[in-house]
């Protein structure tokens, strides 16, 4: 049965959904439409794997003319390929194939892994967005989403609460995402930030807040960003470099080796104002670390409060700085069992790449007996 599957990039699709992917085109006649310009690289590794095409997405791009060429390029692809089923991941592909399969004949299923920077600081993208959703996924066969809150949100937007299916994010895989054991040498409050360079990721309140803690403990925080200059929550790296002066906080730019930054840090913090189901935390809960993060939808999921981390109130300065201090506390035997209990966490809540992926196969293959 043929089966397209469209996503905004090829590293999304490389790094989060290759083996669901994968699993997808044993039983069926499979493409993929991504941007593969900017990473031709991972391309080069799957080729063989799986039948990739390129389409061209401008992700960020609020721009009405972009958007429509966008439009007519997914809908000149249906028509060619004319699939029985269309599985999409990310905002634009989700909303854009959601609007044409109201032309078409295929079976829709998008996922929503969080609503993007415009949804969540209102205004007029907040109520656009909202009614793109409810209009492009009225028709979908089923809805996958990443946490508890996206949930709520379709329900409140009236769309069929048994369409709706909740994963785990894209899971992870326990086997390649070994335990790293503590070390002493590197046990000395030593805080990792994993993510991209943006207000929204709470950024600037743990710089604040770790300024406060370094003048009563010794600790350090390593922020390993990877620069995303086209979203509108960017933040300058010249303004992280002015507020980073004179203290000891280190800025690493586009890491690839993840695993080497964790080996080096007893605990990692993310204080996003909003998640999916965060990746960083995901992947620093099975590498066995303490986490901290904020108490929202997309987090919390993966970590419980005085167990593996410490929840924070979103936004707050002094409550991040609490939670810093909370860690800094702890004796070398408790951050030990902290990260032990991260990596169990997540295996006990289904975390698995194996579960989401029998998941997803499982609510797909049901709508074609």
């Amino acid at each position: 049965m043929k089966t397209l599957i469209l996503s905004n990039s090829i590293w999304n699709i490389y790094n989060f959904r290759f083996k669901l992917v994968k699993e997808i085109s044993k039983k069926n006649n499979l493409k993929v439409y991504c941007d593969i310009k900017k990473n031709f690289n991972i391309k080069k590794k799957i080729k063989n794997k799986i039948n990739i095409k390129n389409i061209s997405f401008s992700s960020k791009s609020i721009n009405l003319l972009d958007n429509f060429k966008l439009i007519y390029q997914i809908n000149r692809i249906l028509k060619k390929e004319k699939p029985k089923k269309v599985i999409s991941f990310t905002l634009k592909p989700n909303l854009f194939c959601g609007l044409l399969s109201y032309f078409y004949s295929f079976k829709f299923f998008p996922t929503l892994s969080g609503l993007g920077t415009s949804y969540n600081r209102g205004g007029v993208f907040f109520y656009l967005i909202k009614l793109f959703i409810k209009i492009s996924f009225k028709n979908a066969s089923k809805i996958f989403t990443h946490n508890k809150n996206e949930k709520l949100i379709l329900q409140k937007l009236g769309l069929n609460k048994k369409k709706i299916i909740q994963v785990n994010g894209s899971g992870i895989d326990f086997n390649r995402y070994k335990k790293i054991n503590l070390s002493k040498k590197f046990s000395n409050n030593n805080f990792l930030y994993i993510g991209r360079l943006l207000y929204d990721k709470g950024i600037i309140e743990l710089i604040e807040a770790f300024k406060m803690l370094e003048k009563t403990i010794n600790c350090k925080l390593t922020l390993a960003v990877i620069i995303d200059n086209d979203n509108i929550s960017s933040i300058k790296l010249r303004t992280i470099k002015s507020k980073i002066l004179n203290s000891n906080i280190s800025l690493k730019i586009n890491i690839k080796d993840l695993k080497k930054m964790i080996k080096t840090h007893d605990c990692v913090v993310l204080p996003s104002y909003s998640e999916g189901m965060s990746r960083a935390i995901m992947e620093a809960g099975a590498f066995g670390r303490p986490i901290i993060c904020s108490n929202i939808s997309g987090c919390r999921e993966m970590v419980q409060n005085g167990f593996n981390g410490f929840l924070v109130k979103p936004k707050s300065i002094e409550s991040l700085l609490l939670a810093l201090k909370k860690f800094s506390n702890l004796s070398f035997k408790a951050k030990v069992k902290f990260g032990s209990n991260s990596r169990l966490l997540l295996k006990k809540k289904g975390f698995d790449e194996n579960n989401v992926i029998n998941k997803y196969l499982f609510e797909i293959n049901d709508n074609y007996k």
